[in-house]
């Protein structure tokens, strides 16, 4: 028996969308780009939530970079181009530990955007 959690491999969007995050250039993200291919979804943050926690299991490289969130921000608009969220990636012990959907209004998101409305910056 393990006492690792339940997990279930990226969707198409969770993987696009972490793939438009992370083509930005920062210290670390040539080797958080390779643990793409091995990351998990361990947990939704809520019933309704885009946001998850991610595991990248042991013997996978870990990036030379510290924990919490990425210096490259994805900036989200809608449709019409008026800003709506953004896009946040977690690290911990140098390996992806979350994506998080944070949005501005009142209506909450229940899914990833499109990466084609997603604007990268990093700071």
């Amino acid at each position: 028996m393990t006492d690792r959690p339940a997990t279930r491999p990226l969707s198409p969007l969770e993987q696009r969308v972490l793939v438009k995050l992370l083509s930005a250039e920062f210290p670390g993200a040539r080797e958080l780009r390779s643990q793409l291919a091995h990351t998990r979804v361990t947990r939704p943050w809520g019933s309704e939530s885009p946001s998850v926690d991610l595991d990248v299991p042991p013997g996978v490289s870990e990036a030379g970079i510290e924990d919490g969130i990425i210096p490259a921000t994805g900036t989200v608009t809608d449709d019409s181009g008026e800003l709506f969220g953004e896009l946040l990636v977690w690290v911990s012990d140098g390996r992806l530990s979350a994506l998080e959907f944070s949005w501005y209004g009142d209506t909450a998101p229940t899914e990833l955007p499109d990466p084609g409305l997603v604007t990268v910056t990093v700071r």
